[in-house]
C-alpha cells in the first residue's frame, strides 16, 4: 500500500466523483480508477459502491476513510518534525453556519492558546459525510439531515424578518408570522426537499399561496431583500451583515417555534487530538453544557 494510493483514495471519498478527485490531484481518470481498484484488492474489500459513472462510501469506505485521513495528517506532521519546520498544533473545525456566539468562544480559546493554528473553514450542507471524519468539530444548525450524527447544542437562536425599509411591515415592532399572507417570501433551500427551519414551520401552519423564492445562500436573500424584491427569515446571530445594509429592517418574530438550535459535533475521543480534546472540553465550560 502506497501513500500516494491513500491519497488518491481520500479526494475521491471527499468528492465522491472521479472526475473531480482526477483534476485536484492532476492526473487520469483511468490512473485514479486503477489506483482505487488495488486499494481495494490489497484490502480485500470493496470502498465505494457504483452505479455508472457515480461512487459513493460504502460503510467500509467511510472506516477507513476516517483511518486514513487521521494517518495522512500524522504523516505529514512527522515530516516536518523531521525537517525541523513549523509543527504546531493544528485545530481543523468546520462551520456549515456563520455564528457570532461561536466565533467569540474560538476567540477565547485562541487567546489563551497562542501558539496554536487555527484551519477554520466554510462548508456546503451537501458536504456533510466527508466533512464528519475530517474536522476535529463541526458546527451546524439543528436541521433534518443531521439528526442522525451525535452532536450537543451550544444555543438556540430566534429569527428576524428581514424587508426592505420600504415595506410596510418596517413599521412594526414585530411580526407574526400569520402577518405574511400578502408578502413575497425568500427561504433557504439547501438541497432537494431539505430547508431551513422557517420553511417547515411557515408551510406546516399555513397553507403557502404566496409567491416564493428559493436560495441556498443567505447571501443572495440579504440582496434580494436589499432591492425589495422579497422578504425572509435570518437567524439572529447571523443577521450581521443584514443589521449593516442600509435597506434593510430587520423585526422580531414572535412565535416562539420560530427557534432553531446550533450543534457541534466532535470526533469519537480515541480519534480527537490532544487539542481537539482542549476545545470540546473548553466549549463545554464555555456554554456551560
Amino acid at each position: 500500500m502506497e501513500l500516494s494510493q491513500i491519497k488518491y483514495f481520500i479526494a475521491a471519498a471527499q468528492t465522491q466523483n472521479l472526475s473531480k478527485a482526477s483534476q485536484m490531484l492532476n492526473i487520469t481518470q483511468s490512473a485514479l480508477s486503477k489506483s482505487i481498484a488495488n486499494l481495494e484488492a490489497e484490502l480485500g474489500v470493496l470502498l465505494f459502491d457504483r452505479s455508472g459513472k457515480k461512487i459513493t462510501l460504502n460503510e467500509s469506505g467511510k472506516k477507513f476513510l476516517e483511518y486514513a485521513i487521521n494517518s495522512v495528517r500524522e504523516l505529514d506532521n512527522a515530516v516536518s518534525a523531521a525537517l525541523h519546520q513549523d509543527i504546531r498544533a493544528v485545530l481543523y473545525l468546520g462551520l456549515f453556519h456563520y455564528s457570532e456566539k461561536f466565533m467569540q468562544c474560538l476567540k477565547a480559546f485562541s487567546e489563551l492558546h497562542a501558539n496554536i493554528i487555527i484551519q477554520l473553514d466554510h462548508l456546503e450542507i451537501t458536504s456533510f459525510d466527508a466533512a464528519a471524519n475530517e474536522y476535529d468539530m463541526l458546527l451546524f444548525p439543528q436541521i433534518p439531515m443531521f439528526r442522525k450524527y451525535k452532536s450537543i447544542a451550544i444555543y438556540s437562536d430566534s429569527y428576524f424578518l428581514a424587508v426592505h425599509k420600504s415595506n410596510p411591515l418596517a413599521n412594526s415592532t414585530h411580526i407574526k408570522l400569520s402577518d405574511l399572507s400578502a408578502q413575497k417570501l425568500i427561504f433557504i433551500k439547501f438541497k432537494d426537499n431539505l430547508f431551513d427551519l422557517p420553511y417547515y414551520l411557515y408551510t406546516n401552519m399555513f397553507a403557502i399561496k404566496n409567491e416564493r423564492i428559493f436560495t441556498n445562500s443567505y447571501e443572495m436573500q440579504r440582496w434580494l431583500i436589499s432591492i425589495n424584491h422579497c422578504v425572509g427569515f435570518v437567524p439572529q446571530d447571523s443577521a450581521k451583515s443584514y443589521a449593516l445594509d442600509p435597506n434593510i429592517s430587520l423585526l422580531p418574530v414572535l412565535d416562539n417555534e420560530l427557534k432553531r438550535e446550533m450543534m457541534v459535533g466532535f470526533k469519537r475521543s480515541k480519534h480527537l487530538s490532544d487539542i481537539g480534546k482542549q476545545f470540546a472540553e473548553f466549549v463545554r465550560n464555555y456554554f456551560d453544557i
